[in-house]
């Protein structure tokens, strides 16, 4: 090989090296940003987003010690619960299938898990006192709102389910009618 044909070789080789760095490092970062939403619901996900755009990171930092606190006062029951929900599954897969005895399980299972959010509730209620009022406002937006874990399964035509109750009664009864 000519001395040109070597240089030529040589910064093909470079360049091609560098393209691999680089898309290497761009791969890790969308892999990155791609673990990251996946390690928490796509929903609090978007709410946590739109919540915390307007706090420091000092801030966020102190309400995930909080939240890391909090959950930690609701982990026995939820161990309870995820116990319960085996005993559940084993059950389900067994002849003959006892459903009462499922329905009992289930239920003290969803009584253990509503146990583990009232303690996390309500210590986060209880140590929201000691926050700056734009801090308990990103609590109370983003954790302290309603479940809407079965939503998507009422809603129609991407419409949100209609809210029963509260409304006048005498309209409802008219159209039922």
């Amino acid at each position: 090989m000519t001395d040109r044909r070597l240089k030529w070789a040589l910064v093909i080789s470079l360049v091609l090296n560098l393209f691999l760095i680089a898309a290497g490092i761009g791969a890790g970062i969308v892999f990155k940003r791609h673990m990251r939403d996946v390690q928490r619901p796509m929903a609090m996900s978007k709410a946590w987003h739109e919540a915390s755009k307007n706090t420091t990171k000092e801030e966020r930092h102190h309400i995930y010690l909080l939240l890391k606190s909090a959950a930690l006062s609701g982990e026995a029951d939820m161990t309870k619960a995820r116990s319960l929900r085996a005993q559940v599954n084993d059950l389900a897969a067994t002849d003959p299938f006892d459903a009462a005895q499922v329905a009992m399980l289930s239920e003290q299972a969803r009584s253990a898990e509503n146990d583990a959010r009232g303690k996390i509730e309500n210590t986060l209620i209880l140590n929201m006192k000691e926050l700056p009022a734009r801090e308990r406002s990103f609590l109370s937006k983003t954790l302290l709102r309603p479940s809407g874990r079965f939503d998507r399964f009422i809603e129609k035509d991407d419409k949100p389910p209609v809210q029963v109750g509260g409304g006048d009664m005498s309209a409802a009864a008219s159209v039922s009618r």
